[in-house]
């Protein structure tokens, strides 16, 4: 069993000194995991969302496995990224199951993003779509008992005829928690509000914000994400796409937004924001919205890789979280999904690191 080096958690102190953008990271080393890997019977891989356990030390790693390959799970990862070293060990895995206490049945589920509240003895966790591609989120007890269903704005949930609620795999993809507030945000635009992002636009997506008190919505944000930033260059298939992958909170009350893009014969172009809900405007309750008349989330530019910067063949990145404090440097590790793709794609773990103690 490979064991990581103590850590001791801290604040995120860079940014609450000061309201400025993080200084370009420093890239640590990753962990690549090959397509297929199978743990008991069950494949590993579709990692879409990163927790850091700071009582462990542990990251809780969810996958979007539809229970094709598996049951509904997330892993607790015991993960170091280190200049010249890297460690891995996939500890444990962990089931998810529905509000009635039963597994989720085959395309029950397409989790993808996954919250701790360690201190409030929860944990949250989102689904893109089910059967009946409607979304969903969830919250438990830590041992994964009692779960909840959270109840919905009716603006997220898709009509038989298809004119309202999230698009199809472009729903709660990112997944955080702000003090007494839960964050969900889908990937892009939901069907009424607008399109997807194309190579002319972005697309704009929601944030949706949850009391966790009472777990009801409180606020709607929008978040308009990049125009999609790269052309196919492969004949066959000819795609690309950009979006909303993943939210990580920042103590200041921001949040670091992911967007990722692909484009086929091209591969991968992963963008990093820095993003500011204080001054968007409150659309909760509103069913279709102009975006053009709505005041969004701010953002500025972080970094961005593309591919073969920092060295690496950069994946589909759909997982960000912030690590531990060590020797005076904030870590935190991206992820990629694999989408069980076999012999093409892999299960990526990058760490980066950046001053703690950045505007102090």
């Amino acid at each position: 069993m490979l064991r990581i080096v103590t850590i001791v958690a801290c604040c995120f102190s860079a940014l609450s000194a000061a309201a400025q953008t993080p200084p370009p990271p420093a890239f640590l080393g990753q962990i690549v995991v090959p397509s297929g890997l199978s743990i008991d019977g069950v494949t590993f891989g579709g990692i879409s969302d990163l927790a850091f356990d700071s009582e462990t030390g542990r990251y809780l790693a969810i996958s979007d496995d539809r229970v094709e390959k598996g049951p509904a799970r997330y892993y607790e990862l015991e993960l170091t990224v280190t200049e010249g070293a890297a460690t891995l060990n996939i500890a444990a895995t962990r089931e998810l199951k529905d509000e009635t206490g039963a597994a989720f049945a085959p395309k029950g589920i397409d989790a993808e993003g996954i919250a701790l509240d360690r201190k409030g003895g929860k944990l949250y966790w989102s689904s893109e779509r089910d059967l009946k591609n409607q979304p969903a989120l969830y919250v438990s007890d830590l041992d994964g008992s009692n779960v909840k269903r959270l109840e919905l704005p009716n603006a997220y949930l898709v009509d038989d005829a298809k004119t309202r609620g999230v698009q199809n795999n472009l729903g709660f993809e990112g997944l955080t928690l702000m003090p007494g507030r839960l964050i969900a945000a889908t990937e892009n635009a939901l069907t009424q509000d607008g399109p997807k992002a194309t190579p002319q636009a972005g697309s704009p997506a929601r944030i949706l914000v949850i009391d966790t008190a009472t777990l009801k919505p409180v606020a709607e944000h929008v978040y308009v994400t990049e125009a999609i930033s790269k052309t196919p260059t492969a004949a066959e298939p000819k795609y690309n796409d950009n979006g909303l992958s993943a939210i990580a909170a920042l103590p200041d009350g921001r949040f670091v937004a992911v967007e990722r893009n692909f484009a086929s014969g091209v591969g991968n172009h992963i963008r990093f924001f820095i993003a500011d809900m204080s001054r968007a405007d409150n659309i909760l309750g509103k069913d279709k919205i102009d975006p053009a008349s709505v005041a969004a989330v701010s953002k500025s530019a972080w970094f961005e890789i593309n591919e073969g910067d920092f060295g690496l063949d950069i994946d589909n990145i759909e997982s960000f979280a912030l690590g531990p404090v060590v020797d005076g440097k904030q870590l935190f590790v991206i992820a990629s999904d694999d989408n069980f793709n076999t012999g093409k794609q892999f299960t990526q773990f990058a760490a980066f690191a950046i001053p703690a103690n950045l505007g102090q």
